[in-house]
């Protein structure tokens, strides 16, 4: 259970990291007027990346709880990133 619990954790940790560099990129493409086609597929592993981190973090969460675990600060740290990267995502989506 607890190898579970990492395992979900470093696939949390790592479509986090790579949200964050696609939508950086993605951001980068809009101002630099780049081809739509490449836009569109950067914003679709954004978003397949958002929805990764989001269900890892919920699966990492339930395996927690059957374990007894009680969240930390890490945790909470995970959680705002998240929150922060899906803000930013809906402020450049409406640009």
């Amino acid at each position: 259970m607890e190898s579970e619990y990492r395992k979900w954790h470093k696939i949390q940790v790592v479509s986090c990291i790579i949200y964050a560099v696609f939508m950086v990129l993605l951001w980068w493409m809009i101002f630099a007027e780049l081809s739509y086609t490449l836009m569109v597929i950067m914003a679709v592993i954004a978003t397949v990346s958002l929805v990764l981190t989001t269900a890892s973090g919920l699966i990492r969460a339930f395996i927690g709880h059957k374990m007894g675990l009680k969240s930390t600060k890490k945790d909470w740290l995970i959680v705002c990133i998240a929150i922060i990267l899906v803000i930013i995502y809906f402020a450049i989506k409406h640009f």
